[in-house]
């Protein structure tokens, strides 16, 4: 019969609690998966973590760098974004490098934080855009909604070049928008915006489904609250 004692807590817990750091440190000194990212001057294109919608490799650190020609701007649309933290854009007008380069402009003080920025679009004026991603371990860094995002990892983003003088107020639209429960989609001119709904969710903004459904009477507020 063995004896539990607070002394067998005690070192039982300093034993587990050595154990994570030890399973942390090993990932995060890890080999850094670098096989992502590149280099972008189409007038659009796509942008996505590697393995879109699953999880990716950790530690990971990607670089796209999109280039626009003269009298160009860059437009970055958030249609697939489902991270928290962990995504850095910066804007040049020269750059070699990370190391060489002129006229850095760092946006949402460098790193672009869920809840804290619009997460629509982003507009840059300068010839060179560089978004970098940089993850030591894949942790609570995902917005998920129970039943359909639990398991979409990472972004799949879009991007156009367009004249520095075009209008930009398009009507665009993200997972937050499209009220977590579809995926926001451009057309492919890059136009239009739109919500797919996932089954059994409808409107404009996926807002309604089984718990709220105008068409068939259905509302799960009181008082004369209209739901969504």
């Amino acid at each position: 019969m063995i004896r539990v004692t607070s002394h067998n807590v005690i070192l039982t817990s300093c034993l587990f609690y050595l154990s994570l750091i030890g399973l942390i440190v090993a990932e995060e000194e890890g080999e850094v998966f670098t096989n992502c990212g590149g280099v972008f001057d189409e007038p659009n294109g796509v942008l996505h973590t590697p393995n879109f919608p699953g999880p990716y490799e950790t530690p990971i650190k990607c670089q796209w760098l999109i280039r626009a020609p003269p009298g160009k701007k860059i437009i970055v649309y958030f249609t697939q974004y489902y991270m928290k933290d962990s995504f850095f854009v910066s804007a040049y007008k020269a750059y070699q490098d990370t190391s060489t380069y002129v006229g850095r402009l760092d946006y949402g003080d460098g790193e672009i934080k869920w809840g804290q920025d619009d997460l629509l679009s982003l507009v840059v004026y300068q010839p060179y855009m560089l978004i970098e991603f940089d993850v030591n371990f894949i942790g609570n860094r995902h917005v998920r909604v129970i039943n359909h995002l639990l398991d979409v990892y990472g972004f799949n983003i879009t991007y156009e070049i367009v004249d520095a003088n075009a209008n930009v107020s398009k009507s665009t639209c993200s997972v937050s928008t499209c009220s977590y429960l579809g995926d926001c989609v451009v057309s492919a001119n890059y136009t239009d915006f739109e919500c797919q709904c996932f089954d059994g969710f409808f409107g404009e903004n996926c807002q309604y489904g089984p718990f709220c459904n105008p068409e068939k009477n259905v509302n799960f507020c009181y008082n004369g609250g209209s739901c969504k």
